[in-house]
């Protein structure tokens, strides 16, 4: 049933078979190739997929252990991982003790005949592989800015695109479920900007008040820098508060995600001592607090954007704050 559908389709058609049953939902494009399919009801249950949509993938016991112990500290309710591959024998053991729900094409296939969903699967094998959420992911490396002036150093291209969810399944998440969310409040007039963090918990202690200003150069004490064209630099300030241990925030912590693309931290040539100071990592103890500002460069006229955390930051409460930035405009 799923043979003729493009891998790319194949999340986008679990996400909307199910829509069809009340749930409001996202997709999230890895790195890898993989998806997460997020959703949520309106009476606050919370669900997520796993999804390996190759045909030949073999998903084992240790990613459906991986996946439950993330839905674990998520409080995800109803856990799925569905591929168009296969589960071998020990992942079907961790998922019964995990409570993860496999679909397999069989198994998706008898879901979809007693739901009388197959108009979804026609809808979704018609969409060519045009339509992946990895299809906007700009090419490494990013074309030399043409007609600028000598002198001015230009970002170098080994950074462009770097999606926040890196690991198959253990490091992701979908908005709902974060427990630390910021936005609204300071900053300037512009694009709508909000704040989560794939690292925070219950009992997270740490903050970081923060502020976002987007601009067509940058400029140091001793350089002016322009982002790729067609782009924008997008500057994010943190002022960080260790909590009841120290904490350590460095610039790959972030991701911008920007239109279903999420974006690495920008980084930059010829940088005087006293701008790669305020990039710097930032160490807090209890109470202490620091500053570190975060460069992203994100295609223009962009509409809104998240900046997220990484599983493997500190774990930050996100506070929005009218701020003062560390470099001129």
């Amino acid at each position: 049933m799923f043979e003729e559908m493009p891998e790319s389709s194949f999340p986008e058609f679990l996400a909307a078979f199910w829509a069809e049953k009340g749930w409001s939902t996202s997709v999230q494009a890895n790195e890898d190739g993989t998806y997460l399919v997020g959703g949520d009801k309106d009476d606050g249950t919370r669900g997520l997929i796993g999804v390996r949509p190759g045909g030949d993938t073999e998903i084992g016991a240790s990613e459906v252990e991986d996946f439950a112990a993330f839905c674990d500290r998520k409080g995800v309710d109803v856990r799925v991982m569905a591929t168009r591959g296969r589960f071998t024998t020990g992942a079907r053991s961790a998922a019964d003790a995990g409570d993860v729900h496999l679909l397999d094409p069989n198994e998706l296939a008898s879901s979809v005949r007693e739901e009388n969903a197959e108009h979804l699967v026609a809808e979704h094998a018609e969409n060519g592989d045009s339509g992946s959420l990895l299809a906007s992911l700009p090419s490494l490396p990013l074309p030399v800015p043409s007609g600028i002036p000598s002198g001015i150093p230009v970002v170098p291209l080994v950074v462009a695109a770097v999606v926040v969810f890196a690991a198959v399944f253990a490091g992701g998440t979908v908005l709902s479920f974060v427990p630390f969310v910021g936005a609204g409040g300071g900053g300037n007039a512009g694009p709508a900007v909000t704040a989560f963090s794939l690292a925070a918990t219950e009992n997270t202690t740490a903050t970081a008040e923060w502020d976002v200003r987007v601009q067509d150069r940058l400029r140091t004490a001793n350089n002016t820098y322009q982002p790729p064209p067609g782009h924008s630099f997008v500057l994010v300030q943190l002022n960080v508060t260790g909590g009841d241990s120290q904490i350590v925030v460095r610039n790959q912590d972030f991701a911008l995600s920007v239109n279903g693309t999420n974006y690495g931290h920008q980084e930059f040539e010829n940088r005087s001592q006293e701008f790669r100071a305020k990039q710097s990592a930032v160490t807090a103890g209890p109470g202490e607090s620091g500053r570190i500002l975060v460069v992203f460069a994100v295609p223009a006229d962009f509409d809104a954007a998240t900046l997220v955390e990484r599983a493997s930051g500190a774990g930050l409460r996100f506070e929005r704050a009218d701020l003062e930035f560390a470099v001129d405009q």
